[in-house]
């Protein structure tokens, strides 16, 4: 009996595009408490680790108090404003349905905070993921393998032969942490050569390639 190919995604940048709304609540927040505020491309290159460790880089900041401040100011007003502009980057609805269409389980796993995670994933795609999981209390995130092995127990996936499918070096550890074939997404919050430097070697830059990355390490897959 074959096993079910599973394949992960992450959510900011791979399947979402939503820098414009990251970057409005961010500068709120910065702004609320007195700090400058701060380009696009610098909200840009700061997300990955989470909302906390984002506002801690643009902030420059170390008192705990304050973070937690921000953290809250910002949360406050993204829960309110966080899809003005987002939306999926073309082609990906249609590639997930493809993916489902292929029998594939499709997991999302993100480092925004699982209340965002969840509204934004339903409200843009519905119910077509199997598993959608942000950060949560009492796990670690990405690039640490907890929220991986959760999900997996969660879900009963089988570790074995998951590819995963994101747009930053986080995702990349977080693939190589977790024994995950990486395949590197360049519409993202980080350019092709910044996912080559971290050593991604498979990238793609439309989503046409990226299916037909998907193709191949399926039908690779299926052989063995």
């Amino acid at each position: 009996m074959n096993k079910q190919k599973v394949v992960m995604f992450d959510l900011d940048g791979t399947v979402l595009d939503t820098l414009p709304d990251l970057a409005l609540s961010a500068n709120y927040a910065l702004k609320s408490l007195g700090f400058p505020e701060q380009t696009t491309e610098q909200v840009r290159m700061a997300i990955g680790h989470g909302i906390r460790n984002l506002l801690k880089d643009l902030m420059h900041c170390e008192d705990t108090e304050i973070l937690e401040k921000c953290r809250s100011i910002f949360q406050e007003y993204y829960n309110k404003n966080k899809a003005l502009t987002t939306k999926p980057y073309a082609g990906i609805p249609e590639l997930l349905q493809y993916l489902k269409d292929r029998n594939c389980k499709i997991i999302l796993i993100s480092n925004k905070y699982d209340g965002a995670t969840q509204e934004l994933v339903r409200q843009f795609f519905g119910d077509i993921f199997d598993g959608v999981y942000g950060s949560r209390d009492g796990i670690a995130p990405k690039p640490d393998r907890a929220i991986f092995d959760f999900v997996c127990e969660r879900d009963g996936i089988d570790k074995d032969k998951i590819i995963y499918i994101g747009d930053s070096e986080v995702d990349f550890e977080f693939a190589s942490n977790c024994d995950m074939e990486f395949i590197g997404v360049s519409w993202g919050f980080r350019k092709r050569d910044q996912l080559l430097d971290c050593g991604a070697q498979t990238i793609a830059d439309s989503v046409a390639e990226l299916k037909s990355y998907l193709d191949l390490s399926l039908a690779k897959q299926k052989s063995k």
